[in-house]
């Protein structure tokens, strides 16, 4: 076995090796393998931000790893060493033998911790190890993984950093008349309404977004938030699987400021495991057939600034989008993944009917 940098010529290997490891698993949801290989080579090639590792013998891959050196708030370092796109077989020799050779190139690239998993650019988005709640296939852009993961990777000396937290809400059955109360008496003691995003208007809308997420992000203890630029990519990238009824801005009515935001997606994964990762033909059939009758949706940002938390105006997004959910027939409903320590969120999650399905991990060690 070696182990052996990615490049032009073993991105396709890199990309394709999930395939052959969930082969029997009914649960796995593979990448869109096109998008995939073109962020990769943004990364590793062209800006030669990250690296990319695999563990090969002969032609065959047995692990993978993608990193990269950046700032860590909760750790706070400038120099944090992230990994992600973890995947490994059953092996603990193979799993040490490619994390080691990530450390080590990441300690020479100055990182004094190790902490993941992160997908690139974006905090919300596959983040974590998936150690509880393997019964059900993963929402868009949540992570999946092989049960025997965290013990792999514990066992190679990482530990616990922080949880994010995924529930699910029957909304066949959860409290609206109570939410909507909440709504009701909320928005008229504070004097402000939830607007749809307007696609005519979204550089303004943007700025909005980035604005409350500035805000909010310095009070919960994480990562910060992401540059308007990282906003304006996230929207060109996922442009396919947005629906602007669930992108919402609430705003003062007396001055037009933003106060809090929500975006939630439809489920998407329902057809790229029928697609199994493709846009070819058969995939394009299948995406253009079905994605007006998407049963799932997931509620994957929420924020409000400071002086308006604890004033019911979560429950007046929840509403809003619930009212989307309805109209577009949408029955299941996942908000998260919502990190431990950000109790309000987890609270008023709870409050609204949510019960938790998942946990994935975080993990770090200083190196």
């Amino acid at each position: 076995m070696k182990i052996v940098q990615v490049d032009k010529k073993l991105i396709k290997k890199f990309v394709d090796f999930p395939d052959d490891l969930y082969q029997s698993d009914r649960n796995y949801v593979p990448y869109m393998k096109e998008d995939l290989v073109k962020t990769l080579k943004k990364l590793i090639l062209e800006e030669k931000t990250y690296f990319a590792l695999v563990a090969m013998e002969e032609n065959r891959v047995l692990a993978r790893v993608l990193c990269t050196v950046a700032k860590n708030k909760q750790l706070d370092t400038d120099k944090c060493g992230f990994f992600s796109m973890f995947e490994c077989v059953h092996d603990q020799s193979v799993c040490n033998s490619i994390m080691n050779e990530a450390v080590a190139r990441l300690k020479k690239m100055g990182a004094t911790h190790l902490s993941g998993t992160y997908f690139p650019h974006d905090q919300d988005n596959r983040r974590g190890i998936l150690v509880e709640g393997f019964d059900a296939p993963p929402l868009i852009f949540t992570s999946y993984n092989k049960t025997y993961y965290d013990k792999l990777l514990t066992n190679f000396g990482l530990v616990k950093q922080t949880d994010a937290l995924q529930y699910k809400i029957d909304i066949n059955h959860a409290d609206y008349t109570r939410a909507k109360r909440i709504d009701d008496y909320s928005r008229q003691k504070h004097d402000f309404r939830v607007d749809v995003v307007d696609w005519k208007c979204i550089d303004r809308d943007l700025n909005d977004f980035h604005t409350v997420m500035q805000i909010a992000t310095n009070q919960i203890i994480y990562q910060d938030a992401p540059t308007i630029e990282a906003l304006r990519s996230i929207v060109k990238d996922w442009k396919n699987y947005l629906n602007k009824d669930y992108i919402l801005i609430a705003r003062s009515n007396q001055t037009d400021e933003p106060l809090g935001i929500m975006m939630a997606l439809p489920d998407y994964f329902e057809l790229f495991r029928e697609m199994k990762g493709k846009m070819n033909a058969r995939g394009l059939c299948i995406f253009l057939r079905k994605r007006k009758k998407i049963h799932g949706v997931r509620a994957m940002l929420q924020y409000v600034v400071p002086q308006y938390q604890n004033t019911g105006l979560i429950a007046s997004l929840y509403c809003k989008l619930w009212e989307s959910m309805t109209a577009n027939g949408v029955t299941r409903l996942e908000a998260g993944t919502i990190m431990e320590n950000n109790v309000p969120s987890n609270e008023v999650i709870k409050s609204v009917g949510g019960v938790l399905a998942r946990r994935y991990r975080i993990y770090y060690k200083e190196i």
